[in-house]
């Protein structure tokens, strides 16, 4: 704080959803009460939940000016990235040797993708979406025969990998492409419990896209797939999930894997003023609609730290897992979450959460349909995903 404005300076570091999830939280919870910067290493927020798929389902890729943005919440912009934290002063370092204070900080600045298997081509990786989109449009084509989507050793969640491979079957010419998951899991989706897994199995078996559980390859070479007991398998093409690496920030402490270590509400292991949200934290699974809810949760306790509403032990909120998989022709939902000791899951053919957006919960979604309303955008609201949305 500063004597010409005595205001909490809150900044709020990283450019996604996380990160303009908080500041929405906050704006909402402490309009006007707060001094908030978002620090950004991009001037532009792109909404992209289901753009990596390679033109497989539909996505408008709408984008966001983050000036523009941050003026709506009352708070300011710097472009700049994230380099420390300098926790024992309260500041951040960035990459073009600016010293930023705080009084609260919130990190929501996201993970990096690195090669799930050496050899495939990695989904979600921006230096091969070209290699993603040729294969679609051969896919397309009919001319590939074999197709193996993999799940490497240590990807919590799994759900993109399920969702390529059926939009992948979708878009192949009939029995022209076998598509097959090979998934270091025991089963798919066992992440999210029994019932969850069951409905994506189902989903899959009449589809007609096997799955080999248990199972990790070790590479991809010459058109075949290396498997620790089977051997080689014949296939034409290969794609993996990525697997995610944090920050490894200097000056916070973090896993053995790069994450920011946090507890239940998102407070960084042994600060009083750090917080962190969405993939950058050492939470298991990095799901777009978890990391709307651990912002919405870091916004609220940061607002109490600052005494800006009651401190009080308010204990933290369970976590929903909401999940929308498209199969190229309509749209399974899927919900689960604890419930008096055991996980409780719906699945439906319609909506389980509206607006049934990819990303579910949160506040962004909702901005995002009235910027594009204001903008007279005939794109407004065309991440809905209903019966044949895919």
């Amino acid at each position: 704080m500063t004597p010409s404005d005595p205001r909490p300076r809150v900044l709020v570091a990283g450019g996604g959803v996380a990160a303009l999830e908080v500041v929405l939280a906050l704006h909402e919870r402490t309009a006007g009460t707060l001094r908030t910067t978002l620090l950004s290493s991009a001037d532009r927020f792109r909404h992209r939940p289901i753009s990596s798929y390679a033109g497989l389902a539909g996505d408008d890729g709408r984008t966001v000016d983050l000036a523009r943005f941050v003026a709506e919440q009352g708070a300011g912009l710097v472009c700049d990235r994230l380099t420390a934290v300098d926790a024992a002063e309260s500041a951040v370092l960035t990459e073009h040797g600016g010293r930023i204070p705080y009084d609260a900080l919130v990190l929501a600045t996201g993970a990096s993708p690195r090669e799930g298997l050496p050899g495939a081509i990695t989904l979600g990786a921006p230096h091969d979406e070209a290699a993603l989109a040729a294969l679609t449009a051969r896919v397309r084509a009919g001319t590939v025969g074999r197709l193996a989507v993999v799940v490497p050793a240590g990807v919590a969640w799994s759900l993109p990998a399920y969702e390529l491979a059926l939009l992948m079957r979708h878009a192949a010419p009939a029995g022209a492409t076998a598509v097959e998951v090979v998934t270091a899991e025991v089963r798919p989706m066992a992440v999210a419990g029994d019932e969850f897994s069951d409905a994506v199995s189902a989903l899959l078996a009449r589809r007609g896209v096997r799955v080999t559980t248990s199972t990790w390859p070790d590479a991809v070479d010459e058109g075949r797939l290396w498997l620790p007991l089977q051997g080689a398998v014949e296939v034409d093409a290969v794609v993996a999930l990525a697997r995610s690496v944090g920050p490894s920030l200097p000056g916070l402490p973090c896993d053995a894997h790069g994450f920011v270590l946090v507890d239940a509400r998102g407070l960084v292991r042994g600060e009083r003023r750090v917080w962190a949200a969405g993939d950058v934290a050492s939470h298991v699974v990095k799901q777009g609609g978890f990391a709307v809810q651990q912002a919405d949760a870091v916004a609220e306790d940061v607002a109490r730290h600052l005494g800006l509403e009651h401190l009080s032990a308010v204990a933290p909120h369970p976590p929903v897992l909401r999940a929308a998989l498209l199969d190229g022709e309509d749209t399974l939902y899927l919900r689960a979450e604890h419930v008096d000791g055991t996980i409780r899951t719906a699945v439906s053919g319609t909506p389980l959460w509206w607006p049934p957006t990819k990303i579910a919960g949160g506040r962004l979604s909702a901005w995002l349909a009235a910027f594009q309303a204001r903008d007279g955008g005939a794109a407004a609201g065309s991440e809905l995903l209903g019966a044949g949305g895919a």
